[in-house]
This record gives C-alpha cells, structure tokens and sequence, in this order.
C-alpha cells in the first residue's frame, strides 16, 4: 500500500480486518547485504528513538552484527536512573506522577535499547497509575521492567505480580481464601504469559484453570508500612488445585512453575510475537517467530539472544519493513528532538507529558489491561486519527520555530553535521534521507530543492549562505517543515 493511503485510513472508519504479513523471502539467518546508511538508519530508528548522526556513524562503524551486539550491550550494561527523593514515600501528589513521567522521557533519550524494551514491558505487564495512584509504586514498577528489560522473561514474569502497582491494579491484594478473584490469574495466563491459543490453534487453558490459579495466587497484599508487597499465610488457599492437570497445594511460585513446564512452547511464541512486533513489523510472521521462540527456549528465557537474533537477521532488512510502522507518540516527539538536535529543557518535558497524553498515550496509564491499541497488530493504525495528526503536525513546526516551550532552533549545524551545505541539491537529498525512513523519487527531491531555493538559481544558495545566514535558515526551516509534514514522517 501506498504510505500515503495508508495513513489516510484514519481511525473511525470501520475496522478492516489485520493484514496478512508482507511477503519476504529471507529469515533468521544473518544478515549479508550491503551496509550503508539506509540499513545503518533503519536498525537505529528501529532500536532508539529517532536518528541522531552520531548513532548512524558509529553503527556504520562497526558490522551489521557488531552494531546490533554494541546497542544490547550497552543497553545491558547501562545503570538505572537516580531515583526521586520520595522513591519511598507513600502518596498520590500528583507532581511526583507528573516528574516520574517527564523524566522517563528524558531517559527514553539517553536509554536507547534499555528504555526502548522497557517500554514494550509496559506495554505488555499493564499497570495504571490512575488506579494504584502512588507515585512510590510507579518508580517500583517502572524501574523493575527497566531492571530485566532485557533479562529473563521468567523471572519477570514472576516478579511483576508482587508488585504493589499490579496487586492493586489487576486486585491481587483482595483475593483471599474463600473470596478469590479472578483477575490477575486471568490475565497472567491470557496476556502476560501465553494468551488464549497456542501456535497449534488449540485453547491454551480453560476457566477452571483461571480459578485454581487464582486460588494458588492468594496471599499476596500491600503493606502500606513498607510500600511492599508481601505474602500473608493467613489469607492464602492452602488446599489441593488442579492445574494443567496436575494437582498439589499450590502457591505462587507453583502457578509458574507450571505454567513453564506445561506450557513452555506456547509462552516462548507468545513473548516471540510480542518481540517481533514490536522491531519488525504489527503482523508477525509465523516463520519467524517460530525461529525466535526456539531461540527463546534454548536460551532458558532470556530475552536478549533473542533480541540479538531478531536485529541481525536478513529478515529485519526487508524492504517491504522500512516505514511499516507508525510512529507512537512517545517515539515520535522523542526521536524528533534527536532527529534535530534539540535538548529538551525540563518544560519542554512537561509538554511531551501532556502532548502524549493527547495524542493517547499517557506513560504509565495504558486505556486497559490490553494496552495501547496502537502497538496490536490487528489495530496498528490507532496512532493515526484526524485529530492525532494535526497535532502531531503542530509539536513538529512548534520544534522548528521553537514556540511554547521549545528552545530557540538554529537548523544551520544540522545542515552544517549532515550535509554540504554549499548545495541545495545535498541539503535537500540528506535532510530526507535523515528524517524520512524510505527514500523519496526524483521528482520529490526536485520538489524539495525548489522549496530550499525559493524561485533563485541552484547557483544563488552558495551566496545566500555564506552572505546571509538568517535568510538561509528560514529557508531551511521551511524545507525542514515541510519535511516533518509529510506523512512518510509518521512512520518508522
């Protein structure tokens, strides 16, 4: 499809039914074809937030594969955030919900990979701050995903269902011998682990293993003393479940370890699928994900072999991938001030909060347990609506003219870090390809020239910029405007 028409196919018209992935021929093996900018620029739009030069020339660099081990591994390796002064405080102020969240934006623009994994977390083990409302259990919360971002799903599978931020959000803490409830059994097994069917088109489990899971899950509170969650013997079942067909007195550390003995294959392609989604493409390949579910596996479910497979493959340099994906909010206003060299000052982090919240995607407050619709697959295009896009529009003119609280934006030294500046022709052709995820035709270069020359001679641009500096970078400006609003923009 056309990237134009696809994203005219705003949300509100009726639902078309998920597309089948696009046809490729290549997989998990690695790697081989050329190592050029476009390649270089697609791995790290895909892995960061945006394209800054200097990630580009360092993943140049390297190889293809020695560019995707140094992102994991400096992923891996880097430290978590200071943490708030009231990291241990009990309490819904508000302004401390509003700092955790400004500052993960800040970190999504130094974190990279780590913050990039962290959010699909999110965006997978959903908690919303609107529900257990302290800003104490937001910082547990994130900074555990950030912890095993790329660590072993097991043992974060296992740790987020403590945590005061889900016990109160999926109501672990009100489940008790005799009083069970449902909920957070129910999505630990439909969205957390494995989801309703396996890659064999059977039921991966049934309503009765719902409720004695559930009664397994029991104990589990929130002491507001310690702002932890701990078990109380007192309120858990300590009678005979019956799960998967194996029965016992089971507890918490029971209910998963079952669940990986018995059901080892179909959580391996459920957190495969949510992987691949979320670098290559909203419809996975079942190929694919069979190969990265394997690898999952092998490797006792830590997630960054696979993660090194996924970004290494043959498969992720389709071309048919490049621009596949709309950008979320977070990614788009983020990699936007990386794309143009803007460092956010801390109101301007206070607007991306209330921007993203805007256009749907209030961090740490996802609209259901489900998620953000606009990362599923069978509703990837939510990002796009007729009231997300002139906004989306507006933050990325706002960021060229440095309105509201943007910075002041010379765009000489991004022309000056990209391109040659003595030639409009360069300056029109490397800005594009620096924003743009696929390469525009001749006839739109030519276009984006004429913008850049305003009626005058190719020839007239040299004196233009070395005579007149601010007459040139009102010219850039309006090249870089028109560059934002071009609906190729809003993908990735």
């Amino acid at each position: 499809m056309d990237r134009r028409q696809f994203l005219r196919r705003f949300a509100g018209e009726a639902p078309a039914p998920p597309p089948s992935p696009p046809p490729v021929s290549s997989g998990l093996e690695p790697y081989t074809g050329p190592w050029d900018e476009p390649q270089a620029a697609h791995l790290i739009r895909r892995a960061l937030f945006g394209l800054t030069r200097a990630d580009l020339v360092d993943a140049l660099f390297r190889s293809p594969a020695g560019a995707v081990d140094h992102l994991v591994d400096t992923a891996v390796a880097r430290p978590l955030p200071a943490a708030p002064s009231w990291y241990n405080t009990a309490g819904t102020n508000i302004a401390w919900r509003y700092e955790w969240q400004e500052a993960w934006y800040a970190e999504m623009r130094a974190g990279g990979l780590k913050e990039r994994m962290t959010l699909l977390w999110h965006d997978h083990f959903v908690t919303a701050i609107d529900v257990y409302g302290h800003a104490a259990f937001a910082y547990q919360y994130l900074t555990k995903l950030r912890t095993h971002a790329l660590g072993n799903f097991r043992t974060l599978l296992h740790a987020v269902g403590t945590l005061p931020a889900m016990l109160i959000y999926l109501d672990g803490e009100d489940s008790s011998a005799g009083n069970i409830n449902e909920n957070y059994a129910r999505e630990l097994l439909e969205l957390f682990s494995m989801g309703r069917v396996g890659p064999d088109g059977q039921d991966n489990y049934t309503q009765q293993d719902i409720v004695e899971a559930a009664r397994a899950l029991t104990g589990w509170v929130v002491n507001m003393s310690t702002l932890r969650g701990e078990f109380d013997p007192s309120r858990h079942d300590g009678g005979a479940k019956t799960i998967f067909g194996r029965t016992g007195t089971w507890d918490y550390d029971d209910v998963h370890d079952i669940l990986f003995d018995e059901r080892e294959e179909e959580i391996a392609s459920w957190v495969a699928q949510k992987i691949y989604s979320w670098f290559v493409h909203p419809v996975p390949n079942p190929e694919v994900v069979a190969g990265m579910a394997q690898t999952l596996r092998q490797n006792d479910f830590e997630v960054a072999p696979v993660v090194r497979q996924l970004l290494k493959s043959a498969h992720f340099y389709e071309e048919a991938f490049v621009g596949s994906r709309i950008k979320s909010p977070c990614e788009y206003l983020v990699g936007l001030t990386r794309e143009l060299g803007i460092v956010p000052p801390q109101a301007l982090l206070g607007r991306f909060r209330e921007t993203g919240y805007n256009l749907g995607q209030d961090l740490l407050n996802p609209p259901t347990v489900a998620g953000w619709p606009g990362y599923a697959p069978d509703e990837y295009r939510a990002w796009i609506t007729t009231g997300s896009v002139p906004e989306r529009r507006a933050e990325a003119t706002n960021a060229l003219e440095g309105n509201g609280a943007f910075p002041s934006f010379d765009p000489l030294p991004l022309v000056e870090a990209l391109s040659d500046a003595t030639s409009a022709a360069a300056i029109a052709r490397d800005l594009a390809a620096h924003l743009l995820p696929a390469p525009l035709d001749d006839d739109d270069l030519t276009e984006l020239e004429a913008i850049l020359l305003d009626g005058a001679p190719w020839w007239e641009w040299v004196t233009l910029y070395q005579s007149n500096p601010e007459a040139a970078r009102q010219r850039v400006r309006l090249l870089l405007d028109h560059l934002v609003n071009l609906p190729e923009y809003q993908l990735t």
